[in-house]
């Protein structure tokens, strides 16, 4: 167990630490890894708008909870704020002004609520949104100005409310000029007429969808834009009145999905929309040729959708004089045949579905129609087809035959369509493809076979598919490649497949292991140079082996995804051929080793997923170089103990997921736990759903209401100890300078003179000098002048002074040691300049030590003027001596000079022990 790096910090600090303003741990919402401005805060059973959101947020999800109502203190510090969704909660009333802050807001999602009345106050401020979805509420009435604020409002839903005055519509669109979407679909309005509105509309489209709705009558140009019109679920008593073809002349889309008119009603509806192209009759069950031949009689009419029309049969006669269309949709009609004319003048059709029906074969009418680019079989009941099926089909792209029954795919099928570029074969039961299947399709771009029962995959399969770039072979029984199977892939930038457990043939890139039970597989090195996605999965019961070299020839691979692949640790070569690698996924591997030698090579991942591999530690992101490291997925492994110090190796990382792992909730997770509440870079996501695993009296508690106070008691007190030690000290240091820094200084000095007086004893030195003169050379005039010359050459003395005799080169301290102690007396010629000198005041500070050490008349005080006592206080020991002893005074003696002179040489004579001998008396 590694413990927590953690630093001596008493409680009482960590309740001071304070709350950073942006906090990558939220309670109950999540980021969004690509764009932390946005956030989610969606199916928490929420109460209110979490007060942790912050202030930054530009994109705010607060959708699927329960909240009942909306305060003005809710997003006041939200002024960055672009779209809001609340949807299917349970608001049912919001606060006047409660959305003012929100200037930038663009987009307002209240979707599914409980709302009954709109004020004239609940959207001030948000005079930028353009959209607004207020559809499934209780709305029964809206104030006279509630819209007032949204004068940019472009798309406006109000379905599935209780509206009823159409009176209530006339005033919110006259409040919004720039609507151009607007939705009342199943409210309680019974009719639509032109004579509400006293001025031309602006609106694109508008949706009147809903069982009450019983008239629609246009008899001005109400609206001369619009060019979508919604009329789904319409009864057979709706009366449409349109009094003139123009008023319609830019209508290009009419829903009539799951309507059920009188012909009469469908006829004078399609009277009126002479430029409609786009026509979805969708579950309308009454479709007969007598209807068809008014729809197809719109002449600009284009694409038609009659899918859920309960058609079983295709007559022939149905669809004839639909000559313009180019996009059919016959979706999920249950047909079990189409007769083999019906579709032939359908020369210009571009797209064809005929998904979710009951054929069991390719129609024969598909054949020979030249002009489809789009054909989609997808979820019918074919089993088998035949090399004419699509005879001719010079010009499609798409071919959609998913979820049928196919087991296999010759090449011949595919001889005509020369133009294919998608193919969709998911969720057959083919086995392999034909050794032509290639060279049929050498234009396709993208391949998908998943889901099927492909096992094998020859040598040469795609040799001529130069073009592909994407390709997914994923199958239920797992797919075994023959050595050479992807040749040919030259442009190839994505790849998915699943490896078998299969037998293998001789020279196909897995075989089976004896030593392993035949689960282990061997797998050959790519060669696909294009390759930026490759994702791998194998079954659990396999073992993979592959050699070190297993992505060579994947230089430009980005994205490496790979479930199940590795049975032990990945060789630490593995990603040595995939340097621009920023993607990667292990998951869901046995026992996953990792070492920091493996992403050694991969400097530039942002992104690595480790989930379900059963890691127990996170060793090898300390050494492991992962400096771009943006995203990182730990999320259900067997991690009990984290280091946070692991994360540090990690610059770059923004995201970080460690769900579902069986955490520890003791002292050795402390660490962790404060930074995942603390740290301002990386977002855990779900930390406050983090749960404890061990102790058991912790079993299933949230990880972060673990107390880690008392982890630091023990901390604490060592803390408060070492605190109060070093206050003392500090008071004790403040007190001894204030009050006895000189005598510690005259201390110091002590002891250093008494070791130096002890060495010099020891050596047995005798005095060079007769007197040391200590002066300043402001002063050295009068030493030399009348000092020098009475002293050395009157009376003979032999003197030492410092411009003279000290040692040129020697350390100044160590001269002046010397020279004190290499003198009978010292002279101290004391004056105002003297006292200011560093130096000088050294020398009478050591030779009053020697005065101490020795008990001798070793120090003669000469003041050359008058000093206050004040200007001696730093000379403790002189200070001492002035009050209890007499000196000699130059500036008080110049009118007796001789007998001045004389006291100095009795001074000079004198020998005996202080005691008995007191300075010679003040002059």
């Amino acid at each position: 167990m590694v413990p927590p790096s953690w630093p001596f910090l008493s409680p009482l600090f960590i309740f001071l630490l304070p709350r950073p303003a942006w906090l990558y741990t939220l309670h109950n919402c999540t980021f969004n890894m690509d764009d932390p401005h946005t956030i989610f805060c969606d199916h928490r059973q929420l109460s209110r708008i979490p007060s942790e959101i912050p202030s930054s947020v530009e994109h705010l999800s607060v959708s699927f909870n329960n909240i009942q109502k909306i305060q003005q203190s809710d997003f006041r510090d939200f002024n960055r704020l672009q779209t809001l969704d609340l949807i299917q909660n349970q608001i049912s009333h919001i606060e006047d002004a409660a959305f003012s802050h929100l200037s930038t807001l663009t987009l307002l999602d209240l979707f599914q609520n409980k709302l009954t009345h709109l004020t004239d106050n609940m959207f001030k401020g948000l005079f930028n949104v353009t959209v607004l979805y207020l559809g499934y509420n209780h709305i029964e009435s809206i104030s006279e100005f509630a819209f007032g604020p949204l004068r940019n409002l472009q798309d406006l839903d109000l379905s599935s409310n209780f509206l009823s005055q159409i009176s209530v519509i006339v005033k919110v669109i006259s409040s919004c000029p720039s609507l151009q979407s607007l939705k009342l679909g199943d409210n309680r309005f019974t009719s639509f007429e032109s004579e509400h509105f006293s001025f031309p509309l602006n609106i694109l489209k508008l949706d009147l969808s809903g069982q009450s709705l019983r008239s629609f009558m246009l008899h001005s140009d109400l609206f001369p834009r619009l060019e979508s019109l919604h009329l789904v679920r319409i009864h057979s008593d709706f009366q449409w009145d349109v009094s003139d073809k123009s008023f319609l002349k830019n209508l290009k889309t009419l829903d009539l999905s799951f309507t059920n008119l009188t012909i009469e009603t469908y006829k004078s509806v399609f009277n009126s929309v002479n430029s409609l192209e786009n026509l979805r009759l969708y579950g309308v069950r009454l479709f007969d040729k007598g209807l068809a031949d008014f729809v197809c009689g719109i002449p600009s009419l284009q694409k038609l959708d009659l899918g859920g029309a309960d058609i079983s049969v295709l007559d022939p006669f149905l669809l004839q004089s639909c000559t313009h269309l180019t996009d059919l949709d016959l979706y999920d009609n249950s047909m079990t045949d189409v007769s083999e004319s019906s579709l032939r003048t359908l020369t210009r059709l571009l797209q064809l579905n005929m998904g979710l029906n009951h054929l069991t074969r390719v129609p024969l009418t598909i054949r020979n129609m030249s002009s489809l680019t789009s054909l989609l079989f997808h979820s019918n009941l074919i089993k088998k087809l035949h090399c004419l099926d699509f005879a001719n089909l010079w010009n499609l792209t798409e071919l959609n035959l998913a979820n049928n029954y196919l087991v296999e795919l010759n090449g011949c099928i595919f001889k005509d369509l020369h133009s294919l570029q998608r193919l969709y074969v998911d969720n057959n039961f083919l086995f392999q493809f034909d050794d032509s299947f290639g060279t049929s399709l050498s234009n396709l771009l993208s391949l998908s076979a998943n889901n099927n029962n492909i096992a094998w995959l020859q040598n040469g399969v795609f040799k001529n598919m130069s073009h592909l770039n994407y390709l997914k072979l994923s199958s239920v029984r797992g797919t075994i490649m023959e050595r050479g199977a992807w040749n040919g892939l030259t442009n190839l930038t994505y790849l998915g497949y699943s490896l078998s457990i299969g037998s293998s043939k001789p020279g196909a890139s897995f075989k089976s292991d004896s030593s392993t039970g035949g689960r282990s597989q061997h797998i050959q090195s790519f060669n696909l140079p294009s390759l930026k996605e490759l994702q791998i999965s194998v079954p659990s019961e396999v073992c993979l082996i592959y050699p070190d070299d297993f992505l060579q020839g994947l230089d430009g691979l980005t994205s490496f995804s790979a479930y199940s692949l590795f049975c032990k640790s990945p060789d630490i070569e593995t990603f040595h051929s995939t340097p621009l690698l920023k993607f990667i996924e292990m998951a869901n591997n046995l026992d996953l080793n990792l070492y920091p030698e493996l992403f050694q090579p991969i400097r530039n991942l942002q992104s690595l997923e480790l989930p379900d591999n059963h890691l127990k530690s996170l060793d090898f992101l300390s050494q492991a170089n992962l400096t771009e490291l943006q995203r990182l997925d730990l999320s259900n492994n067997d991690l009990r103990v984290i280091n946070e110090s692991f994360f540090e190796a990690l610059p770059s990382l923004r995201y970080l997921d460690l769900s579902n792992n069986p955490f520890v909730c003791n002292c050795s997770n402390a660490g962790f736990i404060h930074w995942v509440l603390y740290n301002k870079q990386v977002f855990v996501g779900y930390a406050f759903r983090l749960r404890c695993a061990s102790p058991q009296s912790y079993e299933g508690h949230l990880l972060l209401d673990f107390d880690v106070q008392s982890c630091w008691e023990f901390t604490s007190f060592l803390c408060f100890m070492s605190s109060s030690a070093l206050v003392l000290i500090t008071l004790l240091s403040s007190f001894i300078h204030h009050f006895l820094r000189w005598q510690l200084v005259y201390g110091f000095y002590l002891v250093r003179a008494y070791l130096y007086h002890s060495k010099k004893r020891r050596q047995g030195c005798a005095h060079t000098y007769d007197a040391f003169v200590s002066y300043n050379v402001h002063d050295e005039d009068w030493v030399c002048n009348e000092l020098v010359p009475e002293l050395e050459e009157r009376q003979g003395w032999k003197l030492c002074l410092h411009h003279r005799d000290f040692q040129p080169g020697r350390a100044i301290l160590e001269n002046i040691t010397d020279a004190i102690y290499s003198s009978r007396k010292t002279l101290c010629v004391i004056s105002r300049q003297y006292l200011q000198s560093e130096w000088c005041s050294r020398e009478i500070q050591m030779a009053s030590f020697r005065l101490l050490d020795e008990q001798k008349d070793v120090l003669i005080l000469l003041f050359l003027e008058e000093l206050s006592s004040n200007q001696l206080s730093p000379f403790y020991r002189m200070r001492k001596l002035l009050r209890s002893r007499t000196y000699l005074s130059w500036s008080r003696a110049r009118s007796h000079r001789g007998l001045f002179w004389e006291k100095v040489r009795c001074a000079m004579q004198c020998g005996a022990e202080l005691a008995n001998n007191p300075l010679p008396a003040q002059v």
